[in-house]
């Protein structure tokens, strides 16, 4: 799409015409219909002159549309000193011939020189929450009249620390506005950040946008939720006899990962369980006939990994199973909420070794936590087998190691009979040299020389 295509005024137009803005690229086609259509955002982008200007040529137009203006319109704060500055030129360059004026309040500027700047009632402000929050203290200003608000980079504001400094920042923006929020990557955090300035908004470029912005559902008072402490090496031994104690209609099984999916499907497969799997890596045609088999009946158990339960349109399912605890309270919160009320319908998360902090964390967050259950008689029973096995297998080891240890004395002993040491002639008078010995004392020679000796 060519900028001419857009509704801009002449003079922005010829702004972008001086710095060679010709086609809107990908991300700008996105965003610049919903700023200037005044909708609060959310969206997904990496550092560059490609995300700046999709904010900045909206600002400028909004900006050059409004007859009266007191103070600045347009506040834009950004983490990076370079990148203030680099939105204070791109505004000069492009406001340029609608007389648009900015400021730069960075940490690499001059402190007066930016008072200074904010005194003259600059059209658009871009800082640093650190620097803009000290002078804007300093000088008590407040910011009665913007209209726009945008938050940049806002993961790397909260790396930084920096959120207390933004609070600060905008609690002097007085009046009702817009706002934008831009940020690299999407975490807890950050979603605890845009909750603060807004409740709806438009979300571009990032998965699983559905309940971005909404506050999970709570855990049904009713609902009947456990975990079972899973012995070492007993983890589908586990699930299985638990399926067979609790069986039910239908059953959704959260695992880790398609590859967890694939195993358990084989396994429910075996045992003439009707079940189907759904992944991240599905297309949208085989998710979509998955997904009917399950609700239509076709299939009783449903194995989900790589999608969060907030996509999953169920109701009323009947038991959730949590093969993988979720480490996120949020998407247990999710998972709970598919499950109707009822003395039949559960929420159940096998917890391994690994597992226990997962479920420490459930248990501290959640007002009405899970509860400890027994493990399944058939893997009680194969814990004793296991164990009468273990000690049987060591008996007859220390069996076989005292039996080595007797056949070892014994080889020994029978080896030392028969290398016992052989009487030695020179020792015996009746052997060979003794006799000789014998026979050489006799005679005269034999005498001669016996006193000579």
């Amino acid at each position: 799409m060519k900028f001419e295509e857009i509704d801009l005024s002449p003079d922005i137009m010829s702004g972008l015409a001086d710095v060679n803005y010709t086609e809107l690229t990908e991300l700008q086609e996105e965003v610049l219909p919903a700023i200037l259509e005044g909708k609060d955002a959310l969206i997904k982008a990496e550092p560059g002159s490609d995300k700046i200007a999709s904010f900045v040529i909206p600002a400028l137009e909004m900006i050059d549309d409004r007859e009266e203006q007191e103070g600045a319109s347009v506040l834009v704060l950004t983490p990076n000193p370079d990148e203030s500055q680099q939105i204070d030129e791109l505004v000069w360059a492009m406001g340029y011939h609608a007389q648009i004026e900015s400021a730069s309040v960075d940490m690499d500027s001059d402190a007066e020189e930016q008072e200074e700047a904010l005194k003259s009632n600059v059209q658009v402000i871009s800082g640093n929450p650190g620097p803009l929050a000290d002078i804007t203290k300093k000088l008590r200003y407040v910011f009665r009249d913007v209209k726009l608000v945008v938050i940049d980079a806002a993961d790397e504001m909260v790396k930084l620390g920096l959120q207390p400094k933004l609070k600060a920042i905008l609690r002097r923006v007085l009046n009702d506005h817009q706002t934008v929020i831009y940020t690299e990557e999407m975490n807890e955090e950050v979603k605890e950040l845009t909750k603060l300035y807004f409740e709806d908004a438009e979300i571009i470029g990032l998965e699983d946008s559905s309940h971005m912005l909404t506050e999970p559902p709570k855990v049904d008072g009713m609902l009947s939720h456990g975990y079972i402490y899973v012995p070492n090496r007993m983890k589908i031994t586990t699930l299985m006899a638990h399926i067979e104690e609790t069986p039910t209609d239908n059953c959704v099984i959260f695992t880790a990962s398609k590859r967890g999916t694939d195993r358990l499907y084989r396994t429910l497969r075996k045992q003439n369980l009707k079940a189907t799997s759904l992944h991240g890596k599905l297309s949208d045609e085989k998710r979509a006939q998955r997904f009917a088999n399950f609700t239509n009946g076709d299939v009783q158990y449903l194995l989900v990994a790589d999608i969060p339960a907030a996509e999953i349109d169920l109701q009323r399912v009947t038991q959730v199973i949590n093969y993988d605890v979720p480490s996120n309270p949020d998407e247990y919160r999710y998972r709970a909420d598919l499950v109707g009320s009822g003395k039949a319908s559960r929420v159940v998360s096998l917890v391994s070794k690994q597992d226990r902090s997962d479920i420490n964390e459930l248990e501290s967050s959640l007002k009405q936590a899970p509860k400890e259950l027994e493990l399944p008689e058939k893997v009680k029973q194969k814990l004793k087998e296991r164990k009468k096995k273990k000690k049987n297998k060591k008996k007859s080891k220390n069996k076989k190691r005292h039996n080595n240890g007797r056949n070892k004395r014994k080889k020994k002993k029978k080896k030392d009979e028969l290398e016992l040491p052989r009487p030695s002639f020179d020792k015996l008078s009746g052997g060979r040299k003794g006799q000789a010995k014998k026979d050489q004392k006799s005679g005269v020679i034999g005498l001669i020389k016996e006193l000579f000796s």
